[in-house]
């Protein structure tokens, strides 16, 4: 028999308060709600959002309310933005940015780039503040688009610019899921990023990589990701992602 000093007494000792230590502290945690407020690159369908709920612990419920094909004109507009308030989620985390440029092809949701985005994004942090919200802004996550050297063309770097002003001007918490998102992808390679995405047809009818939204798997990777960003950048939160990646 050992005795009571020995080595491997101390040791079982030392687990037993280092997981007595991890039970407290999970029990500590309040439960709290966080809701995810963009466009489809976060929803569950076609986005990271399944992916990013399933790397929170148990203690927070995680509302989708993100919109496939959203802007921060639409959002609004469409009445999801009241739904969302009158939700009274704990967070906010608020990413806009891919329907937001101008195009010719969907005048109806485009926003100028250095008046009403960031107007826009403004205008929700008061009010989330204002209905005691707790607001996070959320770089627009990078598209896929590969080019000969392996390197991403950023055609988002114009909101990603004009969402980093407002949150200092606003003091808001800054998540810049763009940047970590882009270099991930340019750290997998164009073969191995786009098996993350799904296939659409072209106008020629051709079956090409969806170079903006998520699979199962892609969800889930960037999901992680998400989740990491999230962690890093605001503090309170970190408790509340888990210490393990979350498998599809």
């Amino acid at each position: 028999m050992y005795p009571i000093a020995s080595l491997p007494f101390r040791q079982l000792v030392c687990a037993a308060l280092l997981g007595l230590a991890g039970f407290v502290q999970a029990a500590e945690l309040k439960p709290i709600s966080v809701a995810l407020i963009g466009d489809s690159t976060q929803t569950e369908r076609q986005g990271y959002g399944t992916g990013f709920c399933a790397n929170l612990v148990e203690e927070v419920t995680c509302i989708n309310e993100a919109k496939g094909g959203a802007s921060t004109r639409t959002y609004r507009r469409d009445g999801l933005w009241d739904k969302a308030l009158a939700r009274k989620p704990d967070w906010m985390l608020i990413q806009f940015g891919h329907n937001d440029v101008e195009s010719k092809a969907h005048a109806d949701r485009e926003t100028k780039l250095e008046t009403e985005y960031p107007a826009n994004l403004r205008r929700f942090i008061e009010e989330a503040r204002a209905a005691g919200i707790r607001p996070v802004l959320v770089t627009s996550i990078a598209r896929r688009y590969y080019q000969p050297d392996g390197k991403i063309q950023d055609d988002l770097m114009g909101h990603v610019a004009a969402m980093k002003k407002v949150a200092e001007e606003m003091q808001v918490p800054l998540v810049d899921l763009h940047t970590v998102s882009q270099a991930h992808m340019e750290k997998l390679g164009e073969v191995e990023g786009h098996k993350l995405g799904p296939t659409k047809r072209d106008p020629e009818g051709n079956t090409v990589p969806d170079k903006t939204h998520f699979n199962r798997a892609g969800s889930f990777v960037f999901g992680r990701i998400a989740a990491e960003a999230v962690a890093d950048a605001v503090p309170e939160l970190a408790p509340y992602v888990k210490a393990e990646a979350a498998q599809p």
